[in-house]
């Protein structure tokens, strides 16, 4: 560092080259100590956990309430990812500019404020800006909860450490399903984000009590230089791809002149950075790029941007189709109960990872996964029906659990976590951007796939419908007569609700069989990510003594 600060190899953290001082040890944080900071962890990046279920969950009763459509609020998503996937190489450099306790305290405070505030802005675009800002900071809290543990413990109390608040972060969104689910349809929809506050003011109170003295005590690895070039080029990069995926079916693609020109401008803007990255000349790179070299950290890469759109994507679908397109339209509690099985599931599950990774090995972890990930979407095809009960999607949402709980701590762990000491921060911050990138991009895809699917859709069901039209009119005649007889209309707006019916029957039809597609690509995902396993190094063994 340009500061005269050198990496500790032992704690990753920054410590003053002074020659002749000799070297003071510093004390083991207590197992109290310990328990306490990693419930703070928790805590604060559960935040993350609960306000993205609970976005995610009630986005129809924000669109309804503040008078845009679903497509246009789905920005809030959008927006939120984008500056999440910024935030994440960014944060790594504010840590080691501004410390790791004042980052770590801030971030939190940042996150809390525009959650709870956000939803309170006057009009749609100070809100996405406060959900720009809000990422922003969950970017901080997305990255350094694992590197804390990395960094900060020993490598002993690491795996258990990791379960424990992957755990809590399952529990959270559980509680986001749940928890925001009930005030929306009770209360408000606004109010939802404010258990945020209670969050932050928690975790702040643990962490500063029990921080352990290796972070309070070590100068931050200042950051005497700024990549301003890579920073620029990534947001450019990352700008122009979401607003040309955004923009794309309005603009009709590629025969806008417009979309072209922002897909360059992306393409080209990520060649750059990748260029600039690796470049001689830049003397405080974002991304280290070289640690690609190693397969452990290339395959995590790689790897990631699948789990990325496994995340974003898998569970975008089946809320939004519940609450917008079943014909029995489920409230934001009802539907939040039926998300909430996944989060359940892999709560329990996550504490038996260790010993499967143990026993089986990473790789195979990892297929296992992958395996179960395809299954459920498959489940999800088949089950994905106007009219399937609650009750059938608790098998597929199970199933997904058991794909979720060890696909992240095996992909994580399981390589970024070999990763050399000195080099571990650079490794995590590595896998975090590839992983968010996957994510980033995930429901901006999942959405241009549904819409075009249930276009294609509803012209093959129309058009059969036109097609056979003694069918058509034979249903339409008896619709007309029940409605007659029964609320005493005319023959003519018999007919015409008759007509109306059917039209809205089809739709829904189209659109369904469009969320099933969904499904079917994120299975083919999983696909994909299993015949990238072979590449992942093989997990060490013991030497047989």
């Amino acid at each position: 560092m340009g500061n005269g600060s050198t990496l500790s190899p032992s704690l990753g953290i920054a410590a003053p080259r002074v020659a002749a001082a000799p070297q003071v040890p510093v004390a083991e944080p207590s197992p109290a100590q310990v328990r306490l900071f990693l419930l703070g962890l928790g805590l604060a990046t559960g935040m993350e956990f609960y306000s993205n279920d609970s976005m995610n969950l009630i986005l129809p009763d924000i669109a309804g309430t503040i008078g845009v459509s679903f497509d246009e609020a789905s920005w809030l998503l959008t927006v939120y990812s984008c500056s999440l996937f910024f935030g994440v190489p960014v944060s790594i450099w504010m840590e080691r500019r501004f410390g790791y306790r004042r980052f770590l305290i801030g971030t939190i405070i940042v996150f809390a404020v525009t959650a709870a505030a956000g939803p309170f802005a006057p009009d749609f675009a100070t809100m996405l800006l406060a959900r720009a800002i809000q990422g922003f900071a969950g970017a901080g809290l997305y990255v350094w909860w694992r590197a804390s543990i990395y960094m900060l413990l020993s490598k002993a109390q690491r795996s258990a450490s990791l379960m424990r608040v992957s755990t809590m972060l399952y529990l959270s969104s559980a509680a986001g399903l749940l928890a925001s689910g009930y005030i929306t349809d009770h209360f408000n929809w606004r109010l939802a984000f404010l258990p945020n506050l209670v969050y932050a003011v928690g975790a702040i109170a643990l962490l500063l009590r029990s921080i352990p003295s290796t972070a309070a005590s070590a100068p931050a690895a200042r950051a005497d230089r700024t990549d301003v070039i890579g920073i620029a080029l990534l947001a450019l990069a990352l700008v122009s791809l979401q607003i040309a995926l955004n923009r794309g079916q309005i603009d009709d693609w590629f025969d806008s002149a417009f979309i072209q020109r922002l897909a360059w401008t992306s393409v080209v803007a990520a060649v750059l950075f990748a260029f600039w990255q690796t470049s001689a000349h830049n003397g405080a790179p974002l991304l280290q790029f070289d640690l690609l070299r190693d397969r452990r950290v290339l395959s995590s890469a790689l790897i990631g941007i699948f789990s990325g759109i496994i995340l974003s994507g898998s569970l975008y679908a089946l809320p939004e189709f519940l609450r917008n397109i079943d014909p029995e339209p489920h409230s934001a509690t009802r539907t939040g109960q039926v998300m909430c099985a996944y989060a359940l599931a892999a709560a329990a599950i996550r504490p038996l990872v260790l010993p499967l990774v143990a026993r089986i090995g990473q790789r195979k972890t990892i297929a296992f996964a992958l395996v179960m990930l395809v299954a459920s979407m498959l489940l999800f095809v088949r089950l994905l029906t106007t009219g399937t009960p609650d009750a059938a999607y608790v098998a597929p949402l199970v199933l997904y659990a058991f794909c979720l709980a060890p696909l992240l701590p095996a992909v994580g762990s399981g390589t970024v976590g070999r990763v050399e000491q000195a080099r571990l921060l650079d490794g995590v911050s590595l896998y975090m951007t590839f992983r968010q990138f996957g994510a980033s991009i995930g429901v901006a895809v999942l959405t241009i796939l549904i819409e075009q699917r249930e276009t294609l859709h509803s012209s093959r069901l129309f058009e059969h419908l036109r097609t056979a039209s003694v069918t058509t009119g034979d249903w339409l005649l008896r619709a007309t007569a029940i409605i007659a007889s029964r609320d005493g209309e005319s023959a003519i707006e018999s007919s015409h609700m008759a007509t109306k019916l059917l039209a809205v029957a089809g739709s829904r039809q189209a659109a369904t069989l469009a969320y099933a597609d969904a499904f079917l690509f994120m299975a083919l995902i999983g696909v994909a990510a299993l015949c990238l396993v072979p590449i992942i190094p093989p997990t060490p063994t013991e030497p047989k003594k």
